[in-house]
């Protein structure tokens, strides 16, 4: 079965330099590459600084797509009385079936991170993952903790024989960071053929290659092609895609 895949972090909905609050920009620069799959991060419902929409509903209705929500954190903690939710999503053309999200370990103070988990009942089901890590240079010994966080991901998927699957995200990693090489580990990571292709530019490091798409087990799916979408003004990362065959 061949499949499109794509991850995009959409910045809470922002585009062009945080000037525009916007679902629907983004929404078309994901329709103009058709995906099967997408995993979105910085997903929002009622920014507190934003249009009081509900992201993810908006874009998958747009899209004619299923979809799954996982809240990292209720802006209500930190804004008092917005009632909004920001997390990661999983959109699909098939059938979604939400399994779990997982809250990943941050040290506290740390801004909650999260992992969805979801069936993708096509032809051929297989499991997806969306997921954003923390940043580098977020916290003292960030690199382990986001070995840690990918390792709570994976404790979960070999507990429940969640297989074939495919994680996407912004894992906050170049791709000689040590929680890439222990995604590699588990994961045919399908960017190591285009290792030096930047998704997004980052303030500390320029632009760096930080976007993934992966999967397992190991030579369970094929990695046809892997690319940049074209435009970086709709969000601050580039989507990533891959056309994969399960």
């Amino acid at each position: 079965m061949k499949l499109r895949v794509m991850s995009y972090n959409v910045q809470s909905g922002f585009a062009n330099g945080r000037k525009v609050h916007d679902y629907l920009p983004q929404a078309e620069h994901i329709a103009s590459y058709d995906p099967d799959v997408v995993a979105l991060q910085e997903v929002s419902i009622r920014h507190p600084f934003g249009k009081p929409i509900d992201y993810p509903t908006l874009v998958a209705r747009r899209l004619g797509m299923n979809y799954a929500f996982a809240k990292a954190l209720e802006y209500a903690d930190y804004f008092p009385g917005c009632d909004g939710y920001y997390g990661v999503a999983v959109l699909s053309k098939y059938p979604v079936e939400l399994i779990t999200s997982i809250m990943l370990p941050v040290p506290a103070g740390i801004e909650p991170r999260t992992a969805v988990i979801t069936r993708i009942h096509a032809p051929k089901p297989f499991y997806m993952v969306s997921t954003h890590l923390s940043y580098q240079g977020e916290f003292e010994g960030d690199a382990e903790g986001r070995i840690a966080q990918l390792s709570a991901v994976f404790r979960y998927l070999d507990a429940n024989g969640l297989y074939p699957v495919i994680l996407a995200g912004d894992l906050n990693s170049q791709p000689d960071d040590p929680s890439i090489n222990a995604l590699r580990g588990k994961f045919d990571v399908f960017n190591d053929g285009r290792s030096s292709l930047p998704t997004a530019n980052s303030k500390k490091f320029g632009w760096v290659q930080i976007d993934y798409i992966a999967a397992a087990p190991h030579g369970a799916v094929k990695c046809e092609k892997f690319f940049n979408g074209s435009d970086c003004s709709a969000s601050d990362h580039y989507a990533v895609l891959a056309d994969l065959e399960i």
